[in-house]
């Protein structure tokens, strides 16, 4: 029988597998027009992503939260992918029109 801290690990390593596909992604489309919060923004996702991910090797299990924090990570990236399709949007270089 797999011991329930492992399928928490595993599905916290997955999902913070996805978070960092899609930051990575993020950062290598992103050129010297994008702001430095914006880049700043996703290495950060990304390093939190790579440390909760690593969890199991320090000594800490997942729990239901980990899997809460990953899952919303990934789902707020998921959720702005379409404006990030053909490279950053012009709103990250700080060009971007505000609304009335």
């Amino acid at each position: 029988m797999i011991n329930a801290y492992l399928l928490f690990a595993l599905a916290n390593f997955v999902l913070c597998m996805l978070a960092i596909f899609m930051c990575l992604c993020r950062l290598n489309s992103m050129d010297g027009r994008v702001i430095y919060r914006v880049r700043s923004e996703y290495t950060v996702y990304l390093a939190c992503a790579l440390v909760s991910a690593l969890q199991p090797l320090y000594g800490e299990w997942p729990r239901w939260g980990s899997i809460a924090m990953a899952g919303s990570l990934v789902f707020g990236l998921f959720m702005s992918a379409k404006a990030w399709q053909h490279g950053p949007p012009d709103i990250t270089t700080g060009h971007g029109q505000l609304g009335d």
